[in-house]
C-alpha cells in the first residue's frame, strides 16, 4: 500500500521539479544554490518518504547520467541524516523513519538500477549507496535479503561491470556474507581473483580483505590458506601503477588487522615488495606504497618479521639508498621559509621508515645491518651519502636507544667531525643528529659528553655564510640544553650568549626566532647563573615586543614572549622585578591586538602568562581579570571536524586538508580533526593547573567557572593531554576553595564535590587506558585528601566500588591476554619488553587505586567497610599471587582496612591474616615491610579480636628483625617496621596476658634503634620514653644494665637527619632523658658511648646542642 502511494506521488511534474532543484544545487551562484538547498531540506522535513523515493526513482530512470549519479549520492546522504521530526530521545535516521513500504520501494529501485545501469561511473555511485544503506540496516538488526541474491547474481554475471559492483558492495559491507560458508566464499573469491578483467580482480581482492577482517576464530583460521591466492593478483599489476597501488593498499589493510594470517607468504611478499621498491621504472607513489606494506607488517607483527632472517637485510639497504636521493637545490640555501620541505621525497619517506622500523623491531634487528653501511656512507665523496648516513643515525636513535647508548662514544667519534664537513648540508645533518640524540639519549649524553659536544657544536653558530646551518645548530643546542646539568653548560655560557646575540641581529627572521628560543632554553638550564646576562638580553626581547609589530613578525614576537618569561623564571622575582611591569604591559597590549584565529602569539601568551604567575606568585592575582578570559576561551575550543566523503581520493584530501589535520577512521567513516586546535586547548588547560596551584586562595573567585569547563573534559577523547590536564586541575580547584575559606553560600564545596565525584566515577567505569585510569584515581584521592572526613555519601562510595570492580575484572583479563601472548609462537625478547611496559602501566593503575582506597578508608573509616565487601575477594586474589608486587599491593590495602576500619576489619581476618604473618618472612623486603606495618596497626587499632593473632605473629617478627642482614640498605625499612610493630603490640595489647610482656620488651629494646623510618620512629620513641618514665624493669634491665644501650639508642635517634624533625616536643623529651641518662653514667661509659657514634653523628649532636 505504502509503495503504491509513493509511486502515485512521483508524477512527471514532481520529478521534473526535483531534477531542476538538483541542477540548481550545482549552480555557481550562491543565491540559487542556497535557495535549492532550503527547498530540498523543507521537502526532506515534510515528506522524507516522497523525496527519498523520488531520488531512488531518478537514480534508476533519469536520462541524464550526471543527475542519476548525483541522485544516488544525495539519496545516501539524506537517507542517513538524523530525522528532525523523530522524538529527541530516539537516534533515528530518515531511512528508518520513513517505514518499510517506502524503504522497500527505494531498495527495489536501487537493485534494478544496479542490474540495468550501463554507465560505470553511475553504477559505482549506486553500489556505494546500496552498501551504505545495507550497512545501516544491518546495524539496526535488519537484513536486506534481496540484496544478497542480487550480489550473488551479479558475481556470476557475464558483464564485468556487474561483477565489479558485487564485490564493491561486499567490500563495503562484508558482514552481509560473514555467515556464509567459508568454503563457498573461497570458491567465489577464487574465481573472481582469476577474472579476465583487472577491475574485477581488484574489487575481489578488496572484498577478500574486508571479509577476512570481520572473520574470527576458526573461520579466520580456515581462510588463512587462501592468502597466497590473494597475493597472486599482484605480479600482473607491476606495470599498471594505479592498480598496483590499490592492490597494495588492500593488502596493507589486512596486514594491519590480521598480520599473522600472512605468515606463510612473508618471504614471497618481502621479495616482491623490495623488487618494486628498487624498480625505478615504477612510479614513486607505488614504490612508497610497497614500503608501507612492509612497515605495516613490521609494526603489526614485529616478532614475526624479526624471525624472517632476510627482512632487514633486504629492506634497509634500499632505505639507505633512498636516504641519499636529494638534490643540491639553490633554494635550500636562499629560502626564508625553512618549513617548505617536500614531505614525500624519497629521503624523507625513508627516514620516517627507518624510524618506524627501529621502534617496531628494536636495535638488535636494525642496528647491525644499518651500521654495516654507515661507515662507508660517511666516507663517501658524494655529500648526499654522508648526509644520508647522518640522517639515518637521527632516524634510528630512538628505536635503537638501548643498544646505541652503550656505544655513544664510538658513534660520536664518527658524527662530530662532520660539523666541519665541506658541504653545509652535511653540517646541517650533523646538527640534526646531535639534536635528535640529545633527546633520545638524555641525560646520559649530556652527563658524559657535554664537553665533546659543546666544544664542537657552539662554533657552528658562527657559520655566517650558511644561516640555515646556524639556525639548526641553535636548535640542536636547545635539545642538548634541556637536559644538561647546570655545571655542564656553565663554562660555555659566555660563548653561547655572545654568538646567540649576534644571531639575534641577523637579517633572517627564522634565525632570529631560533636564537630567541635557544636563549630561553639555555637560560632555563643556567638558572641563577644567567643573572649576569640578564641586563644584556632582557632589553633586547622587550624591544622586539615594542617594535616588531608587523604581521610577518608574529611568530618572532611569540618566541620573544616565551624567552622573556623563561628568563624571568630563571633569575627569580627579585631580579625580574625591574622589568616585570613593562613586560606585563607589553603582553597585555599583544593580547588585545590579536584578531586572527591563527595568530601564533595566542599560544605563546598562554604559557608566558603562566610563567610570570609562577615568578610573581600572589602578586599576579590583580592581572587575572584580563589574563583568564582568553585562556578560558582557549580551554573551551571545540575541535574542528570534517566528515570525509567516501568518494574523495587521496590527492583531493591533500589539497583540502594540510598537515594540521589528522585523519581517523571511526566505525567505517573517515573523519578529519584539526590538531592545532587540540594543542592550544591542551596548553590552556595545563596553564589552569599552574594558576590554581600557584595562586591558591587567590584563584578561588574563578573556581566555579573553571570547574564547569574542566570536568566535561574528562571525556574529551580527542586528546589525551587535555583529559590528563583536566583531571589534574580538579583537586587544585577544591584546594583553592578550602584555602580561601569560602562561605558555603558562595560555593557549596560538598555539593560541587558530589557532582564532580559522580563524573569521575562515570568516566572511570568504562575507561580503557590504564594510564588515564591511574590519573582518575589520583584525582579522586587528592580531592578526598583536600575535602577531609565524611565528604562522600554512601551512594557515591557504592558507585566507586562498582566502577573499580569493573576495572579489576578488566585488569585480570589483561593478565590473561598477556599470558596468551607469551605462549605465542612468535613471542620474543622485544615482545616481552612491550608486555612489560603494559604491566608497568597496570602497576601504576594499581598503585593509584591503592592510594584512592587509602583515602576512602581514611576519610570514612568503618563507614566504608560495607562497600569494601565487594572489593575484598579481588584483593584476596592479589595476596595469594606468586608475584611479590601483587602480594605487597594486597597487604597494603588490607593494612588500610585494619588501620581505618579498626575492629570492623575482623570480618576479613580469615582472608588476610595468615598470608600477612607468612609474609613477615617473605623473600621480598617490600612485602615484609607491608606485612610488618599491618601487624603493627592490628595491634594498635584492631581491638580484642586481634590479641591472639598479634601474639602469634611475634616469632616471625623477631625472626625478621634479628636476621643477619636485617639492617642492610635493602632491608632496613622492613626491619624498622617490624620493630615498630612489636612496640605497638606491647603498648596496646601488653596487658592482655597473651604473651610475656617483660620478655618481649627486653628483646624489643635490644633490637632498637630506629634511624631511617620517620613514620614509625615517633610512636616507637614516645613509647620508649613512657616506659623509661615508668622505670619499667624489662626496659632498664637488671641493675639498670640496659641504660648505656638506651642512651646510645636515643643518641642515634637524635643524630639521624629528619627522623623526628616533625616532632619538636618529642625531641625535647628525648634530649632531656638522654642528658639525665648520660649524667648518671660514669666517665668511662660516657666515653665509650661517644666513641661508638660515627663522626658525622657526633657532629650533628654537637651542632644542634643536644650534648
Amino acid at each position: 500500500m505504502a509503495q503504491t502511494i509513493v509511486a502515485e506521488a512521483l508524477t512527471p511534474e514532481a520529478l521534473t521539479q526535483l531534477a531542476q532543484v538538483l541542477s540548481q544545487l550545482a549552480s555557481a551562484d550562491n543565491v540559487v544554490r542556497s535557495a535549492a538547498e532550503e527547498q530540498l531540506n523543507t521537502q526532506l522535513g515534510n515528506q522524507p518518504d516522497i523525496l527519498l523515493s523520488a531520488l531512488a526513482h531518478m537514480t534508476r530512470q533519469h536520462p541524464d547520467l550526471h543527475l542519476r549519479s548525483f541522485s544516488a549520492i544525495l539519496l545516501r546522504r539524506l537517507a542517513l541524516k538524523q530525522a528532525a521530526n523523530a522524538p529527541k530521545n530516539q537516534n533515528v535516521t530518515y531511512y528508518v523513519w520513513i517505514g518499510e513500504g517506502p524503504r522497500t520501494y527505494i531498495q527495489t529501485e536501487l537493485l534494478e538500477s544496479l542490474k540495468g545501469e550501463q554507465q560505470s561511473v553511475v553504477r559505482r555511485k549506486v553500489a556505494d549507496t546500496v552498501a551504505e544503506l545495507a550497512r545501516h540496516m544491518l546495524e539496526k538488526g535488519s537484513t536486506w535479503m534481496d540484496l544478497l541474491h542480487t550480489i550473488f547474481d551479479c558475481a556470476r554475471s557475464p558483464a564485468a561491470d556487474h561483477r565489479v559492483s558485487a564485490f564493491q558492495i561486499v567490500a563495503q559491507v562484508p558482514r552481509l556474507i560473514s555467515d556464509t560458508d567459508v568454503a563457498s566464499m573461497k570458491r567465489s573469491f577464487g574465481a573472481a581473483l582469476q577474472d579476465t578483467a583487472v577491475e574485477v580482480r581488484l574489487e575481489a581482492l578488496n572484498a577478500c580483505v574486508q571479509y577476512m577482517i570481520v572473520l574470527e576464530g576458526a573461520n579466520l583460521a580456515a581462510f588463512n590458506d587462501f592468502v597466497p591466492r590473494m597475493l597472486d593478483v599482484l605480479p600482473a599489476l607491476v606495470d599498471q601503477d594505479d592498480e598496483l597501488e590499490k592492490a597494495l593498499g588492500y593488502i596493507i589493510e589486512l596486514a594491519d588487522v590480521h598480520p599473522k594470517s600472512m605468515r606463510a607468504v612473508v618471504p614471497h611478499l618481502v621479495q616482491f615488495t623490495t623488487q618494486v621498491m628498487k624498480n625505478e621504472e615504477i612510479d614513486i607513489s607505488q614504490r612508497q606504497t610497497a614500503l608501507e606494506l612492509l612497515m605495516t607488517l613490521a609494526e603489526s607483527a614485529p616478532a614475526m618479521m624479526r624471525k624472517h632472517a632476510g627482512f632487514c637485510q633486504s629492506l634497509i639497504p634500499i632505505l639507505l639508498e633512498w636516504m641519499g636521493n636529494l638534490e643540491d637545490e639553490e633554494k635550500w640555501f636562499t629560502t626564508d621559509d625553512i618549513e617548505d620541505e617536500d614531505c614525500e621525497s624519497d629521503d624523507i619517506i625513508a627516514g620516517e621508515a627507518l624510524d618506524r622500523l627501529a621502534r617496531a623491531l628494536g636495535g638488535k634487528a636494525v642496528l647491525p645491518v644499518t651500521f654495516s653501511y654507515i661507515p662507508t656512507m660517511l666516507a663517501a665523496e658524494d655529500w648526499r651519502k654522508r648526509h644520508g648516513a647522518l640522517m639515518t643515525i637521527s632516524a634510528i636513535a630512538e628505536g635503537c636507544a638501548k643498544i646505541m647508548e652503550a656505544e655513544l662514544a664510538r658513534i660520536l667519534d664518527v658524527i662530530v667531525p662532520h660539523f666541519r664537513d665541506p658541504h653545509p648540508r652535511v653540517q646541517w645533518a650533523t646538527c640534526n643528529a646531535i639534536g635528535q640524540m640529545s633527546t633520545d639519549f638524555a641525560p646520559v649524553l649530556q652527563n658524559r659528553f657535554a664537553d665533546v659536544i659543546l666544544q664542537n657544536l657552539v662554533p657552528v653558530l658562527d657559520y655566517r655564510d650558511f644561516p640555515r646551518v646556524q639556525a639548526h645548530a641553535a636548535a640542536a643546542l636547545v635539545n642538548f640544553a634541556q637536559e644538561v646539568k647546570k655545571e655542564g653548560i656553565a663554562p660555555y655560557l659566555p660563548a653561547i650568549f655572545e654568538k646567540l646575540l649576534v644571531l639575534l641581529n641577523t637579517g633572517k627572521t627564522y634565525v632570529q626566532e631560533q636564537a630567541i628560543t635557544t636563549i630561553a632554553t639555555v637560560a632555563d638550564s643556567a638558572g641563577d647563573d644567567f643573572v649576569k646576562y640578564y641586563s644584556a638580553i632582557m632589553p633586547l626581547l622587550l624591544n622586539v615586543l615594542r617594535q616588531a609589530t608587523q604581521k610577518e613578525f608574529r611568530l618572532l614576537r611569540g618566541k620573544a614572549m616565551e624567552c622573556a618569561s623563561l628568563i624571568a623564571l630563571a633569575v627569580g622575582k627579585e631580579v625580574f622585578a625591574q622589568n616585570a611591569a613593562e613586560l606585563i604591559e607589553l603582553l597585555r597590549q599583544s593580547q588585545e591586538s590579536i584578531t586572527d584565529a591563527d595568530d601564533p602569539q595566542s599560544s605563546y601568551l598562554l604559557s608566558a602568562w603562566a610563567r610570570i604567575c609562577k615568578v610573581l606568585e600572589a602578586d599576579f592575582v590583580p592581572y587575572l581579570p584580563y589574563v583568564l578570559p582568553p585562556l578560558l576561551r582557549s580551554a573551551q575550543l571545540k575541535p574542528d571536524f570534517a566528515l570525509i566523503d567516501a568518494d574523495e581520493d587521496e590527492e583531493t584530501l591533500k589539497e583540502k586538508y594540510d598537515e594540521d589535520w589528522e585523519m581517523l577512521v571511526i566505525d567505517g567513516q573517515r573523519i578529519g580533526i584539526r590538531t592545532t586546535v587540540l594543542e592550544e586547548k591542551c596548553t590552556a588547560v595545563e596553564m589552569l593547573i599552574c594558576y590554581a596551584r600557584e595562586l591558591g586562595a587567590g584563584f578561588a573567585p574563578y573556581v566555579k567557572e573553571v570547574m564547569a569547563i574542566v570536568v566535561p573534559l574528562l571525556k574529551f577523547y580527542f586528546h589525551e593531554g587535555v583529559r590528563h590536564a583536566a583531571a589534574a586541575t580538579i583537586p587544585l580547584l577544591f584546594a583553592s576553595i578550602v584555602k580561601a575559606q569560602c562561605p558555603r553560600e558562595d560555593f557549596d564545596i560538598y555539593a560541587a564535590w558530589h557532582e564532580v565525584c559522580a563524573k569521575i566515577i562515570e568516566t572511570s567505569k568504562d575507561e580503557m587506558d590504564p594510564t588515564f585510569l591511574a590519573q582518575l584515581y589520583t584525582t579522586m584521592q587528592e580531592c578526598l585528601d583536600v575535602l577531609g572526613p565524611n565528604s562522600t555519601p554512601s551512594n557515591l562510595r557504592e558507585d566507586f566500588v562498582t566502577a573499580t570492580v569493573s576495572q579489576l575484572d578488566d585488569y585480570f583479563n589483561r593478565i590473561t591476554e598477556r599470558e596468551a601472548s607469551r605462549s605465542d609462537v612468535d613471542h620474543d625478547a622485544e615482545d616481552e619488553e612491550v608486555l612489560q611496559n603494559e604491566e608497568e602501566n597496570d602497576d601504576i593503575f594499581l598503585a593509584e587505586l591503592s592510594t584512592a582506597l587509602h583515602q576512602f578508608l581514611k576519610q570514612h573509616r568503618e563507614s566504608f567497610i560495607p562497600q569494601f565487601d565487594r572489593l575484598a575477594p579481588y584483593v584476596h586474589r592479589f595476596i595469594t599471587s606468586s608475584q611479590p608486587p601483587a602480594r605487597q599491593w594486597a597487604i597494603c590495602v588490607f593494612d588500610d582496612v585494619i588501620e581505618f576500619g579498626g575492629p570492623e576489619s575482623v570480618r576479613y581476618q580469615a582472608q588476610f591474616w595468615e598470608p600477612i604473618v607468612h609474609a613477615l618472612v617473605d623473600q621480598s623486603a617490600e612485602v615484609r615491610q607491608a606485612a610488618a606495618y599491618g601487624v603493627g596497626v592490628a595491634g594498635q587499632f584492631g581491638g580484642p579480636a586481634y590479641v591472639q593473632a598479634c601474639a602469634a605473629a611475634l616469632p616471625n617478627l623477631f625472626a625478621m628483625i634479628n636476621a643477619p642482614v636485617a639492617r642492610s640498605e635493602e632491608n632496613i625499612l622492613a626491619t624498622e617496621n617490624g620493630i615498630s610493630a612489636i612496640g605497638k603490640i606491647c603498648h596496646f595489647l601488653g596487658q592482655s596476658g597473651a604473651f610475656d610482656l617483660n620478655q618481649i620488651l627486653s628483646a624489643w629494646v635490644d633490637a632498637l634503634p630506629i634511624t631511617e623510618d620517620s613514620d614509625e620512629a615517633p610512636h616507637t620513641y614516645a613509647y620508649l620514653l613512657e616506659l623509661l618514665q615508668q622505670n619499667h624493669p624489662a626496659v632498664l634491665g637488671a641493675d639498670n644494665s640496659k641504660l648505656p644501650k638506651i642512651s646510645l639508642i636515643l643518641a642515634e635517634a637524635l643524630a639521624s637527619p629528619d627522623l623526628l624533625s616533625e616532632q619538636p616536643d618529642l625531641v625535647s623529651q628525648v634530649v632531656g632523658i638522654l642528658r639525665q641518662l648520660v649524667a648518671n653514667c660514669g666517665e668511662d661509659v660516657r666515653g665509650q658511648l661517644w666513641n661508638s657514634l660515627s663522626p658525622e653523628k657526633r657532629k650533628v649532636l654537637v651542632e644542634k646542642g643536644y650534648v
